[in-house]
Protein backbone atom coordinates (compact mmCIF):
# COMPACT_ATOMS: atom_id res chain seq x y z
CA UNK A 1 0.00 0.00 0.00
CA UNK A 2 1.06 3.40 -0.89
CA UNK A 3 0.50 5.62 1.82
CA UNK A 4 0.83 8.65 -0.12
CA UNK A 5 -2.13 7.61 -2.62
CA UNK A 6 -4.36 6.40 0.30
CA UNK A 7 -3.73 9.05 2.57
CA UNK A 8 -6.28 12.09 1.61
CA UNK A 9 -3.60 15.27 3.07
CA UNK A 10 -0.26 13.70 1.42
CA UNK A 11 -2.55 13.05 -2.01
CA UNK A 12 -3.52 16.57 -1.85
CA UNK A 13 0.22 17.75 -1.10
CA UNK A 14 1.02 15.99 -4.41
CA UNK A 15 -1.41 16.67 -6.34
CA UNK A 16 -1.68 18.59 -9.81
CA UNK A 17 -5.42 21.00 -8.05
CA UNK A 18 -2.04 22.01 -5.61
CA UNK A 19 0.31 22.19 -8.00
CA UNK A 20 -1.21 24.60 -10.48
CA UNK A 21 -2.14 27.65 -8.01
CA UNK A 22 1.20 27.23 -6.59
CA UNK A 23 3.11 27.79 -9.78
CA UNK A 24 0.68 30.87 -10.25
CA UNK A 25 1.83 32.17 -7.07
CA UNK A 26 5.28 31.67 -7.66
CA UNK A 27 5.05 33.41 -11.02
CA UNK A 28 3.61 36.37 -8.76
CA UNK A 29 6.03 36.67 -6.47
CA UNK A 30 8.82 36.22 -8.40
CA UNK A 31 7.60 39.07 -10.69
CA UNK A 32 6.78 41.45 -7.51
CA UNK A 33 10.19 40.97 -6.60
CA UNK A 34 11.80 41.86 -9.54
CA UNK A 35 9.41 45.13 -9.48
CA UNK A 36 10.01 45.91 -6.16
CA UNK A 37 14.09 45.65 -7.10
CA UNK A 38 13.71 47.55 -9.86
CA UNK A 39 11.74 50.02 -8.58
CA UNK A 40 13.68 50.41 -4.71
CA UNK A 41 16.47 48.48 -4.46
CA UNK A 42 17.98 44.82 -3.93
CA UNK A 43 18.15 45.63 0.00
CA UNK A 44 14.20 46.72 -0.29
CA UNK A 45 13.67 43.38 -2.55
CA UNK A 46 15.33 40.72 -0.04
CA UNK A 47 13.24 42.75 3.00
CA UNK A 48 9.97 42.35 1.43
CA UNK A 49 9.95 39.55 -0.78
CA UNK A 50 13.16 37.52 -0.97
CA UNK A 51 14.30 37.37 2.29
CA UNK A 52 11.04 36.76 4.14
CA UNK A 53 9.69 34.32 6.13
CA UNK A 54 6.65 33.16 4.32
CA UNK A 55 9.13 33.15 0.79
CA UNK A 56 11.13 30.64 2.70
CA UNK A 57 8.11 28.79 3.79
CA UNK A 58 6.12 28.95 0.18
CA UNK A 59 9.90 27.08 -1.25
CA UNK A 60 9.44 24.65 1.10
CA UNK A 61 6.02 24.01 0.88
CA UNK A 62 6.58 23.83 -3.22
CA UNK A 63 9.25 20.98 -2.35
CA UNK A 64 6.90 19.33 -0.48
CA UNK A 65 4.40 19.39 -3.65
CA UNK A 66 6.90 17.91 -5.34
CA UNK A 67 8.43 15.29 -3.27
CA UNK A 68 4.92 13.77 -2.67
CA UNK A 69 3.74 14.16 -6.45
CA UNK A 70 6.59 11.44 -7.30
CA UNK A 71 6.25 9.18 -4.16
CA UNK A 72 2.67 8.91 -4.69
CA UNK A 73 3.25 6.77 -8.21
CA UNK A 74 6.08 4.66 -6.33
CA UNK A 75 6.47 1.89 -7.19
CA UNK A 76 7.65 4.05 -10.69
CA UNK A 77 7.34 2.51 -14.10
CA UNK A 78 9.73 2.72 -16.73
CA UNK A 79 8.44 5.22 -18.67
CA UNK A 80 8.37 7.37 -15.28
CA UNK A 81 12.03 7.53 -14.81
CA UNK A 82 12.08 11.19 -16.10
CA UNK A 83 9.73 12.09 -14.71
CA UNK A 84 11.00 11.08 -11.29
CA UNK A 85 14.52 12.30 -11.91
CA UNK A 86 12.73 16.00 -12.58
CA UNK A 87 11.15 16.45 -9.58
CA UNK A 88 14.14 15.21 -8.01
CA UNK A 89 16.15 17.99 -9.70
CA UNK A 90 14.22 20.69 -8.53
CA UNK A 91 14.05 19.45 -4.78
CA UNK A 92 17.60 19.26 -5.11
CA UNK A 93 18.02 23.12 -6.36
CA UNK A 94 15.60 24.26 -3.94
CA UNK A 95 17.11 22.49 -1.14
CA UNK A 96 20.84 24.42 -2.11
CA UNK A 97 18.62 27.26 -2.24
CA UNK A 98 17.83 27.13 1.49
CA UNK A 99 21.29 26.51 2.47
CA UNK A 100 22.58 28.99 0.37
CA UNK A 101 20.32 31.67 2.15
CA UNK A 102 20.66 29.90 5.94
CA UNK A 103 23.96 29.60 5.70
CA UNK A 104 26.22 31.88 2.77
CA UNK A 105 27.69 35.20 3.45
CA UNK A 106 27.61 37.92 0.88
CA UNK A 107 29.79 41.48 1.51
CA UNK A 108 32.50 43.78 1.10
CA UNK A 109 36.28 44.54 2.32
CA UNK A 110 38.07 47.95 0.94
CA UNK A 111 41.98 48.06 1.24
CA UNK A 112 43.95 51.04 0.41
CA UNK A 113 47.68 49.82 -1.16
CA UNK A 114 49.56 48.47 1.36
CA UNK A 115 46.75 47.67 4.09
CA UNK A 116 45.90 44.28 4.86
CA UNK A 117 42.67 43.22 6.43
CA UNK A 118 40.72 39.57 7.37
CA UNK A 119 37.32 41.23 7.91
CA UNK A 120 34.43 41.80 5.49
CA UNK A 121 31.11 43.53 6.48
CA UNK A 122 28.12 41.96 5.27
CA UNK A 123 24.92 43.48 4.76
CA UNK A 124 22.71 42.31 7.74
CA UNK A 125 22.50 44.89 10.57
CA UNK A 126 23.60 44.00 13.81
CA UNK A 127 23.39 46.09 17.21
CA UNK A 128 26.63 46.50 18.63
CA UNK A 129 27.45 47.31 22.50
CA UNK A 130 30.55 47.00 24.62
CA UNK A 131 31.12 47.86 28.54
CA UNK A 132 34.18 49.40 29.78
CA UNK A 133 37.07 47.26 28.03
CA UNK A 134 34.81 44.32 27.54
CA UNK A 135 34.31 42.01 24.88
CA UNK A 136 32.23 43.37 21.71
CA UNK A 137 28.76 42.29 22.07
CA UNK A 138 26.87 41.97 18.86
CA UNK A 139 22.95 41.32 18.18
CA UNK A 140 20.92 40.87 15.11
CA UNK A 141 18.99 44.08 13.95
CA UNK A 142 17.53 43.63 10.66
CA UNK A 143 13.76 43.26 12.32
CA UNK A 144 12.48 41.49 9.30
CA UNK A 145 9.62 39.06 10.94
CA UNK A 146 8.67 41.87 13.61
CA UNK A 147 10.38 45.95 13.59
CA UNK A 148 10.40 46.61 17.96
CA UNK A 149 8.16 49.04 19.04
CA UNK A 150 7.26 50.79 22.55
CA UNK A 151 4.89 47.76 23.36
CA UNK A 152 7.35 45.20 22.09
CA UNK A 153 10.76 46.07 22.54
CA UNK A 154 14.47 44.03 21.59
CA UNK A 155 15.40 43.90 25.18
CA UNK A 156 18.90 42.51 26.33
CA UNK A 157 19.80 42.15 29.57
CA UNK A 158 23.50 42.98 30.86
CA UNK A 159 25.80 40.37 32.19
CA UNK A 160 26.31 43.16 34.99
CA UNK A 161 23.01 43.84 35.61
CA UNK A 162 20.61 46.77 33.73
CA UNK A 163 19.18 46.13 30.69
CA UNK A 164 19.85 47.50 26.86
CA UNK A 165 16.06 47.89 25.08
CA UNK A 166 15.86 48.83 21.53
CA UNK A 167 11.93 50.17 21.10
CA UNK A 168 12.11 52.18 17.50
CA UNK A 169 13.31 51.31 14.32
CA UNK A 170 12.87 52.82 11.34
CA UNK A 171 13.58 51.22 7.79
CA UNK A 172 14.23 54.55 6.30
CA UNK A 173 14.70 57.61 8.54
CA UNK A 174 15.63 61.42 8.02
CA UNK A 175 18.04 62.87 10.42
CA UNK A 176 17.65 65.61 12.41
CA UNK A 177 19.41 67.66 14.62
CA UNK A 178 18.26 69.52 17.49
CA UNK A 179 20.60 72.07 20.47
CA UNK A 180 19.93 71.26 23.87
CA UNK A 181 22.15 72.56 26.33
CA UNK A 182 25.62 71.17 27.56
CA UNK A 183 24.98 69.25 30.88
CA UNK A 184 27.54 69.53 33.90
CA UNK A 185 31.16 68.42 33.03
CA UNK A 186 30.06 68.21 29.16
CA UNK A 187 31.97 70.76 26.22
CA UNK A 188 29.48 72.09 24.10
CA UNK A 189 29.96 74.84 21.66
CA UNK A 190 27.96 78.18 20.44
CA UNK A 191 25.12 77.36 18.70
CA UNK A 192 22.10 79.16 16.47
CA UNK A 193 19.29 77.91 15.39
CA UNK A 194 18.53 78.94 11.76
CA UNK A 195 15.48 79.03 9.38
CA UNK A 196 16.09 79.54 5.84
CA UNK A 197 12.84 79.69 3.52
CA UNK A 198 12.27 80.21 -0.41
CA UNK A 199 10.40 78.36 -2.67
CA UNK A 200 12.78 75.96 -3.45
CA UNK A 201 14.57 75.55 0.04
CA UNK A 202 12.83 75.12 3.39
CA UNK A 203 15.59 74.51 6.29
CA UNK A 204 15.57 74.42 9.93
CA UNK A 205 18.61 73.45 11.09
CA UNK A 206 21.03 74.09 14.01
CA UNK A 207 24.66 75.48 13.55
CA UNK A 208 27.93 74.70 16.35
CA UNK A 209 30.30 76.92 15.80
CA UNK A 210 33.30 74.98 15.70
CA UNK A 211 31.74 71.89 15.46
CA UNK A 212 33.32 69.79 12.75
CA UNK A 213 29.94 68.32 11.40
CA UNK A 214 27.38 70.83 12.13
CA UNK A 215 29.34 74.13 11.87
CA UNK A 216 28.45 74.64 8.32
CA UNK A 217 25.53 74.05 5.85
CA UNK A 218 26.16 73.07 2.16
CA UNK A 219 23.22 73.73 -0.20
CA UNK A 220 24.07 72.84 -3.23
CA UNK A 221 24.50 76.08 -4.82
CA UNK A 222 24.54 78.41 -1.69
CA UNK A 223 26.29 77.55 1.93
CA UNK A 224 25.48 78.65 5.30
CA UNK A 225 28.37 79.53 8.03
CA UNK A 226 28.46 79.74 11.39
CA UNK A 227 32.05 81.38 12.93
CA UNK A 228 33.95 83.67 14.73
CA UNK A 229 33.74 87.43 13.19
CA UNK A 230 37.65 87.66 13.38
CA UNK A 231 38.05 84.28 11.80
CA UNK A 232 35.94 85.42 9.27
CA UNK A 233 37.51 88.20 8.57
CA UNK A 234 40.79 86.01 7.95
CA UNK A 235 39.41 83.67 5.52
CA UNK A 236 37.95 86.41 3.39
CA UNK A 237 41.56 88.60 3.78
CA UNK A 238 42.75 85.04 2.73
CA UNK A 239 40.88 85.26 -0.73
CA UNK A 240 37.83 83.46 0.64
CA UNK A 241 38.50 80.62 -1.81
CA UNK A 242 36.59 77.93 -0.18
CA UNK A 243 33.32 80.53 0.00
CA UNK A 244 30.53 80.03 -2.51
CA UNK A 245 29.54 82.53 -4.91
CA UNK A 246 26.19 82.60 -2.71
CA UNK A 247 27.24 82.75 0.73
CA UNK A 248 25.53 83.06 4.59
CA UNK A 249 27.25 83.75 7.40
CA UNK A 250 26.06 84.04 10.56
CA UNK A 251 29.11 85.67 12.60
CA UNK A 252 29.93 85.56 16.32
CA UNK A 253 31.38 88.85 18.05
CA UNK A 254 33.91 89.51 19.77
CA UNK A 255 31.34 91.24 22.31
CA UNK A 256 29.04 88.22 22.35
CA UNK A 257 26.53 89.24 19.73
CA UNK A 258 25.56 88.11 16.75
CA UNK A 259 26.08 89.80 12.98
CA UNK A 260 25.73 88.32 9.69
CA UNK A 261 26.98 88.85 5.98
CA UNK A 262 26.07 87.57 2.84
CA UNK A 263 27.82 86.70 -0.62
CA UNK A 264 25.83 87.34 -3.83
CA UNK A 265 27.68 86.04 -6.74
CA UNK A 266 30.88 86.68 -5.55
CA UNK A 267 30.66 90.29 -4.14
CA UNK A 268 29.48 90.60 -0.02
CA UNK A 269 27.76 92.49 1.11
CA UNK A 270 29.19 94.76 4.20
CA UNK A 271 28.42 93.12 8.05
CA UNK A 272 25.22 93.87 9.64
CA UNK A 273 23.96 93.38 13.18
CA UNK A 274 21.57 90.60 13.66
CA UNK A 275 19.14 90.12 16.08
CA UNK A 276 16.90 86.97 17.34
CA UNK A 277 13.53 86.27 15.61
CA UNK A 278 14.07 88.65 13.49
CA UNK A 279 13.50 88.05 9.20
CA UNK A 280 16.17 89.06 6.79
CA UNK A 281 16.96 88.83 2.99
CA UNK A 282 19.93 87.00 1.38
CA UNK A 283 19.71 88.80 -1.70
CA UNK A 284 19.58 85.15 -3.82
CA UNK A 285 17.02 82.61 -4.47
CA UNK A 286 14.39 85.02 -2.58
CA UNK A 287 15.92 83.18 0.10
CA UNK A 288 14.68 84.67 4.01
CA UNK A 289 16.27 83.70 6.94
CA UNK A 290 16.01 84.16 10.74
CA UNK A 291 18.30 82.76 13.59
CA UNK A 292 15.06 81.52 16.07
CA UNK A 293 17.44 80.69 19.03
CA UNK A 294 20.55 80.80 20.16
CA UNK A 295 22.34 78.89 23.20
CA UNK A 296 25.87 79.90 24.26
CA UNK A 297 27.15 76.19 25.06
CA UNK A 298 24.86 73.75 23.10
CA UNK A 299 25.87 69.83 21.98
CA UNK A 300 23.87 68.31 18.82
CA UNK A 301 21.49 65.80 19.78
CA UNK A 302 20.63 63.25 16.89
CA UNK A 303 17.07 62.30 16.47
CA UNK A 304 15.37 61.10 13.49
CA UNK A 305 11.85 60.92 11.29
CA UNK A 306 10.27 58.31 9.16
CA UNK A 307 10.25 58.53 5.67
CA UNK A 308 8.87 56.43 2.52
CA UNK A 309 11.11 54.18 0.89
CA UNK A 310 13.04 56.23 -1.84
CA UNK A 311 13.19 55.08 -5.36
CA UNK A 312 16.67 53.90 -6.49
CA UNK A 313 18.00 53.93 -3.63
CA UNK A 314 18.94 52.07 -0.46
CA UNK A 315 17.13 52.83 2.57
CA UNK A 316 19.05 54.61 5.99
CA UNK A 317 17.49 52.90 8.84
CA UNK A 318 17.21 53.87 12.12
CA UNK A 319 16.74 52.48 16.14
CA UNK A 320 16.03 54.57 19.04
CA UNK A 321 17.75 52.73 22.11
CA UNK A 322 17.72 52.63 25.89
CA UNK A 323 20.18 51.79 28.62
CA UNK A 324 18.63 51.03 31.89
CA UNK A 325 20.91 50.86 35.06
CA UNK A 326 18.71 51.99 37.77
CA UNK A 327 17.79 54.47 38.50
CA UNK A 328 20.18 56.26 35.84
CA UNK A 329 19.07 55.81 32.12
CA UNK A 330 20.57 56.75 28.88
CA UNK A 331 18.48 57.06 25.63
CA UNK A 332 19.16 58.68 21.95
CA UNK A 333 19.03 57.66 18.11
CA UNK A 334 21.83 55.81 16.01
CA UNK A 335 21.71 56.21 11.91
CA UNK A 336 23.15 53.19 10.21
CA UNK A 337 27.05 52.64 10.53
CA UNK A 338 26.35 55.14 13.41
CA UNK A 339 28.10 55.02 17.35
CA UNK A 340 28.34 56.45 20.49
CA UNK A 341 29.89 56.81 23.43
CA UNK A 342 28.80 57.23 26.95
CA UNK A 343 29.42 57.23 31.03
CA UNK A 344 26.29 55.83 32.79
CA UNK A 345 27.14 55.07 36.88
CA UNK A 346 30.75 55.09 36.39
CA UNK A 347 30.95 52.78 33.50
CA UNK A 348 31.72 53.51 30.37
CA UNK A 349 29.16 52.44 27.31
CA UNK A 350 29.99 52.10 23.79
CA UNK A 351 27.20 51.15 21.24
CA UNK A 352 27.14 51.27 17.31
CA UNK A 353 24.41 50.18 15.18
CA UNK A 354 26.04 49.19 11.50
CA UNK A 355 26.39 46.09 8.95
CA UNK A 356 27.46 42.47 10.51
CA UNK A 357 31.39 41.72 10.65
CA UNK A 358 32.49 38.71 9.35
CA UNK A 359 35.73 36.95 9.68
CA UNK A 360 37.67 35.42 6.69
CA UNK A 361 39.73 32.74 7.79
CA UNK A 362 42.60 34.33 5.97
CA UNK A 363 44.34 38.19 5.51
CA UNK A 364 44.31 39.89 2.25
CA UNK A 365 47.19 42.20 1.91
CA UNK A 366 46.35 44.77 -1.01
CA UNK A 367 49.92 45.27 -2.44
CA UNK A 368 49.13 47.63 -5.86
CA UNK A 369 45.93 48.39 -7.64
CA UNK A 370 46.37 48.50 -11.11
CA UNK A 371 43.92 50.89 -13.11
CA UNK A 372 43.73 50.40 -16.99
CA UNK A 373 42.04 53.41 -19.51
CA UNK A 374 41.19 53.48 -22.90
CA UNK A 375 43.51 55.24 -25.02
CA UNK A 376 43.65 58.63 -24.99
CA UNK A 377 41.04 58.94 -22.52
CA UNK A 378 40.45 58.82 -18.83
CA UNK A 379 38.23 56.06 -19.19
CA UNK A 380 38.89 53.15 -17.09
CA UNK A 381 38.85 49.93 -18.99
CA UNK A 382 40.10 47.53 -16.80
CA UNK A 383 41.32 47.46 -13.19
CA UNK A 384 43.09 44.68 -11.21
CA UNK A 385 44.26 44.20 -7.68
CA UNK A 386 47.94 42.52 -6.87
CA UNK A 387 47.69 41.14 -3.39
CA UNK A 388 48.86 38.64 -0.74
CA UNK A 389 46.62 35.87 0.72
CA UNK A 390 48.11 34.14 4.20
CA UNK A 391 47.23 31.21 4.67
CA UNK A 392 46.89 30.46 8.31
CA UNK A 393 47.55 26.56 8.53
CA UNK A 394 50.92 27.17 6.36
CA UNK A 395 52.06 30.47 7.96
CA UNK A 396 53.04 31.54 4.09
CA UNK A 397 51.91 34.43 2.11
CA UNK A 398 50.92 33.70 -1.96
CA UNK A 399 50.59 36.17 -4.46
CA UNK A 400 47.50 36.70 -6.48
CA UNK A 401 46.22 38.49 -9.04
CA UNK A 402 42.27 39.49 -8.61
CA UNK A 403 40.68 41.02 -12.04
CA UNK A 404 36.64 41.75 -12.80
CA UNK A 405 37.14 38.49 -14.50
CA UNK A 406 39.47 36.93 -12.41
CA UNK A 407 38.00 36.07 -9.17
CA UNK A 408 40.33 34.34 -5.93
CA UNK A 409 38.66 31.17 -4.84
CA UNK A 410 39.92 30.17 -1.22
CA UNK A 411 38.60 28.54 2.18
CA UNK A 412 35.19 28.15 0.85
CA UNK A 413 35.52 31.86 -0.03
CA UNK A 414 35.38 33.82 -3.69
CA UNK A 415 36.87 37.35 -3.14
CA UNK A 416 35.99 39.49 -6.44
CA UNK A 417 36.86 42.90 -7.97
CA UNK A 418 34.04 44.64 -7.55
CA UNK A 419 34.98 48.74 -7.57
CA UNK A 420 37.86 51.01 -6.74
CA UNK A 421 38.17 54.84 -5.68
CA UNK A 422 40.46 57.00 -5.86
CA UNK A 423 42.52 58.77 -3.15
CA UNK A 424 43.89 62.62 -3.15
CA UNK A 425 47.59 61.33 -2.58
CA UNK A 426 47.49 59.35 -5.78
CA UNK A 427 46.75 55.64 -4.13
CA UNK A 428 43.07 53.86 -4.43
CA UNK A 429 41.07 51.90 -2.42
CA UNK A 430 40.40 48.48 -3.85
CA UNK A 431 36.80 47.48 -3.45
CA UNK A 432 36.09 43.49 -3.06
CA UNK A 433 32.77 41.43 -2.97
CA UNK A 434 33.64 38.52 -0.86
CA UNK A 435 31.06 35.56 -1.36
CA UNK A 436 30.56 31.92 0.55
CA UNK A 437 28.12 29.84 -1.06
CA UNK A 438 27.65 26.76 0.67
CA UNK A 439 24.66 25.50 -1.21
CA UNK A 440 26.68 25.68 -4.76
CA UNK A 441 27.09 22.50 -5.46
CA UNK A 442 24.10 21.42 -4.16
CA UNK A 443 22.16 23.70 -6.77
CA UNK A 444 24.66 22.85 -9.77
CA UNK A 445 24.35 18.89 -8.93
CA UNK A 446 20.34 19.60 -8.49
CA UNK A 447 20.81 21.63 -12.46
CA UNK A 448 22.85 18.64 -13.94
CA UNK A 449 19.73 16.86 -12.16
CA UNK A 450 17.24 18.20 -13.87
CA UNK A 451 18.76 18.62 -17.37
CA UNK A 452 18.69 14.13 -17.19
CA UNK A 453 15.36 13.89 -16.00
CA UNK A 454 13.94 16.38 -19.20
CA UNK A 455 16.28 14.33 -21.23
CA UNK A 456 14.86 10.60 -19.56
CA UNK A 457 11.51 12.23 -20.55
CA UNK A 458 11.90 12.82 -24.36
CA UNK A 459 13.32 9.89 -24.40
CA UNK A 460 10.77 7.32 -23.34
CA UNK A 461 8.14 9.71 -24.98
CA UNK A 462 9.22 9.42 -28.44
CA UNK A 463 8.26 5.85 -29.25
CA UNK A 464 10.83 5.85 -32.59
CA UNK A 465 13.60 6.15 -29.76
CA UNK A 466 15.15 2.70 -28.89
CA UNK A 467 13.35 1.19 -31.87
CA UNK A 468 15.81 -0.93 -34.24
CA UNK A 469 15.03 -0.05 -38.14
CA UNK A 470 13.10 -3.05 -39.89
CA UNK A 471 14.24 -3.46 -43.61
CA UNK A 472 11.91 -4.56 -46.11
Amino acid sequence: MNIFKENRVLKFLGSVQMALPMILILAVLLATGTIVESRYSTVVAKRFVYGTWWFGGFLILLSINLLCSALSRFPWKKYQTGFVITHLGIITILAGSMVTQQMGADGQIALTEGEEGHIFQEDKPNFYYQIGEGPIEQVPASFSFRPPNPDHPLLVNLPEGGMLMVDQFYLNAQKKVAGRVAGEGEKGFPAVHVNLDSSFVHENQWLFLGHADYGHLDLGPASVFFEKEADWKKRLAMGAKEISENALAFLLAKDGSLKYQTRHRGEFTPVQPLKVGQDYSTGWMDMQFKAEERLSNALPEETYLEQPLPNQKDPESAIHYELIQNPDKKEGWLGYQGQTTFLLKGKTFGLAYGPKQVRLPFTLHLTKFKLGLDPGTDKPASYASDILYTDPEKGTQVPAEISMNQPLHFKGFTVYQASYQPMPDGKYISVFSVGKDPGIWIKYTGAITLVLGIIFMFWFKNPSWGKKEVNV
